[in-house]
C-alpha cells in the first residue's frame, strides 16, 4: 500500500486470494475503523473485532510483526540495501516465513501456506538469489550494438507479473521492473575486476537516487502524500 487510504483495497485483494476470514482484529487506527471497511466486512460475513486503544499485547499478530521487522533490519544491514526498498524486503520475508515449516501443533508438520490454502507452496523463485543479490537480466528493447544482458539487483518474486519465476529487478537508473530472464552471477563474474567495477558504478548511481541503508532519500516536497486518516501507533507496538 502507498497510503493508509488503500486499506480497503488491500482487504479486498486478500479476500479474493485467500477467502473471507472469520474475523478481522483491528486497533483504533482511523483506516481500520472507517465505515467503508466495516461495511465491506459485513457484506462478506466477517466480524470486525476492535482492540482497546493502548493494548497492543491483546493482538497475537504483534509478536510476528516485531519478528518480521527485525528480520528486515538484518537483511537491510547485511546487504547495505537502500531503505527505500524495505517494502520489497518485508514482502519477500513474509513469503519465506509462510513457506517454512515450523514446530507448531496447529500446522501438523507443514507450513502456514499449505495449512491455509491446502496447496503445496513453490519456493523455486526464492532459492536462486539472496535478498538484494547481483544478477543479470535481459533487456529486449536494447538495440545493436548495446548489450541486452544488463546488470541489476534482485528484490524478490514479482507477484502477478509474468510467470512464477519473475523477479523484481533494480536497474542502474533506479527503476524497479519485473523480469523473467534474471540469473545469478557466475563464479568467474563474481571475481572479475571488470564486473566489480561495474558493480561500484551501479551502487553509486543507486545511492544518488535512493540513498543507502543508513541514509534514506529526502522526501519530495512537491508531491506530499495525501492521507485522510490520522496517525495512530500504539506505544508498545514493536518497531
Amino acid at each position: 500500500m502507498k497510503s493508509k487510504a488503500e486499506v480497503l483495497q488491500a482487504a479486498k485483494q486478500f479476500v479474493k486470494e485467500i477467502g473471507a476470514p472469520e474475523a478481522i482484529i483491528c486497533d483504533m487506527a482511523g483506516e481500520q475503523t472507517s465505515p467503508a471497511l466495516k461495511r465491506f466486512c459485513q457484506e462478506i460475513g466477517t466480524t470486525s473485532e476492535f482492540l482497546e486503544e493502548g493494548t497492543p499485547w491483546a493482538n497475537k499478530a504483534k509478536l510476528c510483526v516485531g519478528l518480521m521487522k527485525e528480520a528486515v533490519r538484518k537483511d537491510v544491514k547485511e546487504s547495505d540495501c537502500p531503505l527505500a526498498f524495505w517494502d520489497c524486503c518485508i514482502e519477500r520475508g513474509a513469503r519465506i516465513n509462510n513457506l517454512t515449516a515450523k514446530n507448531l501443533f496447529t500446522l501438523h508438520g507443514t507450513n502456514a501456506h499449505t495449512a491455509l490454502t491446502g496447496k503445496d507452496g513453490d519456493t523455486s523463485n526464492l532459492c536462486q538469489c539472496k535478498w538484494h543479490d547481483w544478477c543479470y537480466f535481459r533487456e529486449q528493447k536494447q538495440s545493436f550494438p548495446f548489450n541486452r544482458e544488463m546488470l541489476g539487483r534482485v528484490l524478490g518474486p514479482a507477484k502477478g507479473e509474468g510467470n512464477e519465476m519473475a523477479q523484481w529487478i533494480l536497474k542502474a537508473n533506479g527503476n524497479v521492473v519485473p523480469r523473467r530472464s534474471s540469473r545469478p552471477l557466475k563464479v568467474d563474474e563474481m571475481h572479475s575486476t571488470t564486473e566489480i567495477k561495474k558493480q561500484q558504478i551501479f551502487d553509486g548511481l543507486i545511492e544518488r537516487r535512493w540513498g543507502t541503508s543508513v541514509n534514506p532519500p529526502k522526501p519530495s516536497s512537491e508531491n506530499p502524500s495525501d492521507n485522510e486518516f490520522e496517525e495512530h501507533e500504539d506505544e508498545d507496538e514493536p518497531k
